[in-house]
């Protein structure tokens, strides 16, 4: 997975000690972020007059290694083992928490491109979106939409799951799907990543 911030040039890798000052750029290094032009503060400070990092306290240490950065207007994307795009996410917002070796993003005011076999399937708007690298699941809240990239068809739900790997949409609390001149409403709905096909609960259906 990948952040970028604005432009940005260079990928900052590898794991870092996450401690005092540095718990941030330690838990930068885990997501793979694109270092940018504009530092984090508007003034650089001389490394010689620095205070000393002071040693994490037996509270800190004492949290299950849960460890948590703030990011503001930046891009996040995953790729799979073979390079091909998997999601492509702006946002306004985030917080990035790992808890072991568990790294989770929380996306607010997100605008996300869903990508199979390496091209774009639908895109999706949110609200709130929590990103897990690790399983490659979105999960999204807050009054979602997502439009087909490649047919005639939207969905509009309270929350959805999306499951990358299974090519998989899961989506509740007030559905609606338009396809074509068709609208649908459920409870609940389950349809394939590009909007192609999917099965409802408690359906009902009008021409429009």
């Amino acid at each position: 997975m990948t952040l970028a911030f604005g432009s940005c040039e260079g990928i900052i890798c590898g794991r870092r000690t996450l401690l005092g000052v540095l718990l941030v750029l330690g838990l930068l290094a885990v997501f793979g972020l694109a270092g940018c032009r504009k530092a984090v503060s508007p003034r650089r400070a001389d490394s010689s007059r620095r205070p000393p990092v002071p040693a994490a306290t037996g509270d800190e240490q004492g949290k299950a290694g849960a460890l948590k950065a703030e990011f503001h207007g930046a891009k996040m994307t995953w790729d799979d083992e073979k390079g091909a795009r998997v999601w492509e996410a702006r946002f306004k917002e985030a917080a990035a928490l790992q808890t072991g070796k568990s790294a989770v993003v929380e996306l607010r005011g997100v605008e996300a491109g869903l990508y199979r076999n390496g091209k774009i399937a639908s895109r999706l708007v949110a609200p709130r979106v929590v990103a897990d690298s690790r399983t490659r699941e979105v999960k999204a809240s807050g009054g979602v939409k997502v439009t087909s990239a490649i047919y005639d068809a939207s969905v509009r739900a309270e929350r959805l799951l999306w499951r990358s790997r299974e090519d998989k949409l899961l989506g509740a609390g007030g559905v609606r799907m338009r396809k074509g001149n068709l609208s649908i409403t459920a409870r609940s709905f389950e349809a394939d990543t590009a909007l192609k096909k999917a099965k409802f609960t408690d359906a009902e259906m009008s021409l429009e």
